[in-house]
């Protein structure tokens, strides 16, 4: 039961996010979509926790690297967070790595319990974009930041 709980949240969130978020809204719900998809491939048939998930662990590092981009250039403060989210799951496999006598449930509960704050808060950024959207007619995602830096151009001169 709480495995379809967490697909039906999880369904809903990115639906949403992909429907009616800007960029890194979207962007990062297509990364939480693949990462999902790389746990499922990638979790052992048997023995849950009992070990380090050696890859989970790279498909967790390959989303908080992911976010971290987005944090990077998103014109968002919220992205900041998701990456810390995912940096604490993160730190649940260094735990694991660390000591492997962690109980498995304390393990897994390490791993999976942030996925919920970080549903959350990509709901309420949504939400804020589009509130922002309704507000001032126009919503910048990303910071064009490495871009160089041009003169503006000078006005045609007619001639006589």
């Amino acid at each position: 039961m709480q495995l379809a709980l967490y697909y039906s949240m999880f369904a809903g969130t990115t639906i949403y996010a992909l429907w009616r978020g800007g960029g890194p809204e979207r962007a990062v719900a297509w990364m939480l979509l693949l990462a999902s998809l790389g746990t499922i491939v990638f979790q052992p048939a048997h023995g849950h926790f009992h070990d380090l998930q050696v890859g989970v662990l790279l498909v967790d590092s390959a989303l908080f690297l992911g976010l971290l981009a987005v944090a990077l250039q998103a014109e968002r403060f919220w992205p900041l967070w998701m990456t810390a989210l995912q940096g604490i799951s993160i730190a649940g496999h260094g735990a694991k790595a660390v000591n492997p006598h962690v109980i498995p449930w304390a393990y897994a509960a390490l791993l999976v319990f942030w996925a919920y704050p970080m549903m959350a808060l990509l709901v309420v950024a949504t939400w804020r974009h589009r509130q922002r959207l309704k507000r001032y007619g126009t919503d910048r995602s990303w910071t064009h930041s490495w871009l160089p830096s041009r003169a503006p151009r000078a006005e045609a001169r007619p001639t006589s």
